[in-house]
Protein backbone atom coordinates (compact mmCIF):
# COMPACT_ATOMS: atom_id res chain seq x y z
CA UNK A 1 0.00 0.00 0.00
CA UNK A 2 1.36 3.33 -0.76
CA UNK A 3 1.58 5.79 1.94
CA UNK A 4 2.63 8.93 0.18
CA UNK A 5 1.33 12.01 0.65
CA UNK A 6 0.25 13.92 -1.71
CA UNK A 7 1.94 18.01 -1.32
CA UNK A 8 -0.57 20.38 -1.84
CA UNK A 9 -0.98 21.90 -5.07
CA UNK A 10 0.03 25.19 -3.69
CA UNK A 11 0.36 27.08 -0.37
CA UNK A 12 -1.74 30.28 0.71
CA UNK A 13 0.03 33.46 2.46
CA UNK A 14 -1.81 36.34 3.94
CA UNK A 15 0.01 39.48 4.66
CA UNK A 16 2.64 37.93 2.32
CA UNK A 17 6.32 39.45 1.49
CA UNK A 18 6.09 39.69 -2.66
CA UNK A 19 9.04 41.00 -4.28
CA UNK A 20 8.62 43.59 -6.29
CA UNK A 21 9.81 41.02 -9.58
CA UNK A 22 7.28 39.10 -8.56
CA UNK A 23 4.37 41.37 -8.39
CA UNK A 24 5.63 43.26 -11.96
CA UNK A 25 6.02 39.69 -13.74
CA UNK A 26 2.26 38.81 -12.36
CA UNK A 27 0.37 41.41 -13.11
CA UNK A 28 1.88 41.76 -16.16
CA UNK A 29 1.09 38.59 -17.33
CA UNK A 30 -2.10 38.72 -16.37
CA UNK A 31 -3.51 42.28 -16.80
CA UNK A 32 -1.13 43.56 -19.73
CA UNK A 33 -0.05 40.59 -21.67
CA UNK A 34 -3.90 39.88 -22.24
CA UNK A 35 -4.73 42.98 -23.03
CA UNK A 36 -6.77 44.03 -19.99
CA UNK A 37 -4.36 47.39 -19.04
CA UNK A 38 -2.53 49.18 -21.07
CA UNK A 39 1.57 49.23 -20.85
CA UNK A 40 1.01 53.09 -19.23
CA UNK A 41 -1.57 52.30 -16.98
CA UNK A 42 -0.31 49.19 -15.99
CA UNK A 43 3.15 51.49 -15.56
CA UNK A 44 1.13 53.80 -12.92
CA UNK A 45 -1.12 51.37 -10.86
CA UNK A 46 0.59 48.66 -10.68
CA UNK A 47 3.88 49.80 -9.51
CA UNK A 48 5.08 47.62 -6.22
CA UNK A 49 4.46 50.22 -3.74
CA UNK A 50 1.49 51.40 -4.60
CA UNK A 51 -0.32 47.67 -5.02
CA UNK A 52 1.32 46.66 -1.73
CA UNK A 53 -0.27 50.11 0.10
CA UNK A 54 -3.66 48.96 -0.98
CA UNK A 55 -4.52 46.57 1.50
CA UNK A 56 -3.78 43.15 2.45
CA UNK A 57 -1.85 41.18 -0.07
CA UNK A 58 -3.17 37.13 -0.02
CA UNK A 59 -0.64 34.82 -2.61
CA UNK A 60 -0.82 31.58 -3.71
CA UNK A 61 2.77 30.06 -4.52
CA UNK A 62 3.93 26.90 -5.46
CA UNK A 63 4.99 24.30 -2.58
CA UNK A 64 8.18 23.39 -3.80
CA UNK A 65 9.75 26.32 -5.63
CA UNK A 66 7.85 29.37 -3.93
CA UNK A 67 7.23 30.81 -7.29
CA UNK A 68 4.33 33.30 -7.12
CA UNK A 69 0.71 31.59 -8.49
CA UNK A 70 -1.86 34.33 -7.93
CA UNK A 71 -2.78 36.87 -5.73
CA UNK A 72 -5.48 39.46 -4.04
CA UNK A 73 -5.79 42.21 -2.45
CA UNK A 74 -8.10 42.67 0.50
CA UNK A 75 -8.71 46.47 0.95
CA UNK A 76 -10.29 47.87 4.50
CA UNK A 77 -13.45 49.84 4.46
CA UNK A 78 -12.52 53.72 4.57
CA UNK A 79 -9.12 52.85 2.92
CA UNK A 80 -7.74 55.44 0.60
CA UNK A 81 -7.00 52.94 -2.26
CA UNK A 82 -10.81 52.04 -2.42
CA UNK A 83 -12.60 52.39 -6.02
CA UNK A 84 -16.37 52.07 -5.32
CA UNK A 85 -16.57 50.55 -1.91
CA UNK A 86 -17.93 52.90 0.90
CA UNK A 87 -16.76 53.79 4.33
CA UNK A 88 -18.13 50.40 5.69
CA UNK A 89 -17.23 48.11 2.86
CA UNK A 90 -13.90 46.18 1.93
CA UNK A 91 -13.21 45.68 -1.69
CA UNK A 92 -10.93 43.27 -3.60
CA UNK A 93 -8.40 44.50 -5.84
CA UNK A 94 -6.27 42.33 -8.44
CA UNK A 95 -7.36 38.48 -8.30
CA UNK A 96 -4.57 37.58 -10.22
CA UNK A 97 -3.74 33.77 -11.33
CA UNK A 98 -0.69 32.96 -13.51
CA UNK A 99 -1.96 32.06 -16.66
CA UNK A 100 0.19 28.77 -16.73
CA UNK A 101 -1.45 27.96 -13.18
CA UNK A 102 -4.84 28.23 -14.14
CA UNK A 103 -7.26 25.79 -13.56
CA UNK A 104 -6.08 24.67 -10.46
CA UNK A 105 -8.78 26.59 -8.15
CA UNK A 106 -6.36 29.31 -6.85
CA UNK A 107 -8.54 31.90 -7.62
CA UNK A 108 -11.39 30.26 -5.64
CA UNK A 109 -9.03 29.85 -2.81
CA UNK A 110 -7.65 33.48 -3.03
CA UNK A 111 -10.90 34.30 -2.85
CA UNK A 112 -12.07 31.95 0.18
CA UNK A 113 -9.34 33.33 2.25
CA UNK A 114 -10.29 37.16 1.56
CA UNK A 115 -13.90 36.34 2.33
CA UNK A 116 -12.92 34.67 5.19
CA UNK A 117 -10.88 37.39 6.37
CA UNK A 118 -13.21 39.68 5.78
CA UNK A 119 -15.55 38.13 8.15
CA UNK A 120 -13.14 37.52 10.82
CA UNK A 121 -12.10 41.33 10.69
CA UNK A 122 -15.71 42.01 11.61
CA UNK A 123 -16.37 43.49 7.99
CA UNK A 124 -20.67 43.70 6.86
CA UNK A 125 -19.87 43.93 3.09
CA UNK A 126 -17.35 43.55 0.38
CA UNK A 127 -17.60 45.13 -3.38
CA UNK A 128 -15.33 44.50 -6.23
CA UNK A 129 -15.26 45.45 -10.15
CA UNK A 130 -14.26 43.51 -13.22
CA UNK A 131 -13.82 44.30 -16.58
CA UNK A 132 -16.84 43.16 -19.03
CA UNK A 133 -14.75 40.82 -21.04
CA UNK A 134 -13.52 38.66 -17.59
CA UNK A 135 -16.14 36.51 -17.80
CA UNK A 136 -14.26 33.88 -16.13
CA UNK A 137 -13.81 35.65 -13.34
CA UNK A 138 -17.71 37.11 -13.00
CA UNK A 139 -18.40 33.57 -13.17
CA UNK A 140 -16.32 32.49 -10.28
CA UNK A 141 -17.47 35.92 -7.91
CA UNK A 142 -21.29 34.61 -8.92
CA UNK A 143 -20.22 31.40 -7.53
CA UNK A 144 -18.85 32.37 -4.44
CA UNK A 145 -22.33 34.65 -3.50
CA UNK A 146 -21.51 37.96 -4.96
CA UNK A 147 -24.25 39.55 -7.11
CA UNK A 148 -24.24 42.54 -9.88
CA UNK A 149 -24.59 45.69 -8.63
CA UNK A 150 -24.93 47.55 -12.31
CA UNK A 151 -25.85 50.77 -10.37
CA UNK A 152 -22.21 51.06 -8.88
CA UNK A 153 -20.67 50.00 -12.46
CA UNK A 154 -17.95 52.44 -13.46
CA UNK A 155 -15.16 53.73 -16.36
CA UNK A 156 -12.18 55.03 -15.90
CA UNK A 157 -10.62 57.19 -19.04
CA UNK A 158 -9.47 53.44 -20.68
CA UNK A 159 -11.62 50.90 -19.56
CA UNK A 160 -15.22 50.17 -18.38
CA UNK A 161 -15.86 48.01 -15.40
CA UNK A 162 -18.59 45.92 -13.65
CA UNK A 163 -19.58 45.77 -9.94
CA UNK A 164 -20.37 43.35 -7.85
CA UNK A 165 -21.00 42.85 -3.73
CA UNK A 166 -21.19 40.57 -1.34
CA UNK A 167 -23.00 40.75 2.38
CA UNK A 168 -20.88 38.69 5.04
CA UNK A 169 -22.00 37.06 7.93
CA UNK A 170 -19.66 37.07 10.66
CA UNK A 171 -16.79 34.25 11.38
Amino acid sequence: MDTALTPPPFALQVGASVTDAELATLLDEVFVEAGHTSPPVAARLFAPDRVRARGTLIAAREPGTGALLGMVILVAPGAASRQIAGDDEAEFHLLAVHPEARGRGIARALVDAGLQLARTRGWSRLVLSTQPQMTGAQSLYASAGFVRAPDRDWSSPTSRYLAFTLQLEAA
